[in-house]
């Protein structure tokens, strides 16, 4: 048998020598080996097939806004906020509130207004009834128009004590629609404060939402804007889950919101000199609250 030519040993008794020949033979061999293992890398890092090519999605400012990255997941694209929201209910507010800024009102070439409400749309606290902010409003924007506020009523409270009174806003808005010969192309909804009794987020959105779209069917191109609760301070600080119910109602059928809790129009500063009784807002309240709207008007329409 030859002897092996893998390894020599020396005559000095040292451990193996190893010709240059072999060394150049071991060289070749562990790159080949540092190869293969590359490869079994990359396709363990890689769970495609074969055929499938990866996909690169590039960051853009865009993808920081919650309304953004709902577009995009809708398109089937993958996109990534900048700074997580910590809960989903942050999320669906942040989500409301940014729906309810980008809506806009395309102003008819004669419109016809109807403002309905609750008490302040009534003109509560006022001392008198065309004093209110919702007369004041409907005289500055000189538009054909209907005033209906009712006391005590919401978009899922229906008045009374307990809720038995059975004038949600929907309920006045289908007797409403009844009368032909007023066809409303402009609707602002103005409330909330009573359908904080409730106690229930989800009734209330629900409600919102159903209450615009009831809207829309009995007046096919109606343009809906809502306003949500507001009053004086301390019982604006009451308001708040019922303004994030409304708001996300009226974000899930796509109407403005004028949001005068999270805007802050009413302050422990200002609401002394605005207050009528605790509840509703004074002459000066209303006057306040009609100038406040019509700068959120402004906006919606310009």
């Amino acid at each position: 048998m030859r002897p092996s030519k893998m390894c020599r040993v020396s005559r000095f008794g040292g451990g193996p020598r190893i010709t240059r020949q072999e060394w150049i033979k071991y060289g070749a061999l562990f790159v080949l080996a540092v190869v293969a293992f590359g490869v079994a890398a990359l396709a363990l890092s890689n769970p495609r097939g074969p055929s499938e090519p990866a996909t690169f999605v590039p960051a853009s400012p865009a993808a920081a806004s919650p309304v953004a990255a709902a577009g995009g997941a809708a398109a089937g694209a993958a996109a990534v906020t900048a700074t997580p929201l910590p809960t989903a209910t942050a999320s669906a507010s942040a989500t409301a509130a940014a729906t309810a800024a980008r809506l806009r009102i395309e102003l008819p070439a004669r419109p016809v207004l109807l403002i309905l409400g609750d008490s302040y749309t009534f003109g509560v606290g006022a001392d008198r009834q065309d004093q209110g902010w919702a007369y004041i409003v409907a005289r500055t924007l000189g538009y054909p128009t209907n005033i209906e506020g009712e006391g005590g009523t919401g978009f899922a409270w229906g008045g009374g004590a307990k809720d038995d009174g059975g004038r949600e806003f929907e309920v006045r808005l289908r007797e409403i629609s009844r009368n032909p010969r007023f066809v409303p192309n402009l609707l602002i909804l103005q409330g909330g404060q009573n359908d904080s009794q409730l106690n229930n987020p989800d009734e209330l959105k629900t409600a919102t939402t159903q209450t615009i779209e009831a809207a829309r069917r009995f007046w096919p191109g109606v343009q809906v804007v809502v306003m949500g609760p507001s009053a004086p301070q301390p019982l604006a600080e009451e308001l708040r889950n019922a303004n994030t119910a409304v708001r996300a109602g009226a974000a899930a059928a796509n109407a403005p919101f004028i949001d005068a809790y999270e805007a802050g129009w009413f302050t422990r500063t200002n609401s002394p000199g605005f207050d009528a009784d605790g509840a509703h807002p004074n002459t000066a309240g209303h006057a306040y609250l009609a100038q406040k709207f019509l700068e959120a008007w402004a906006a919606l329409t310009k």
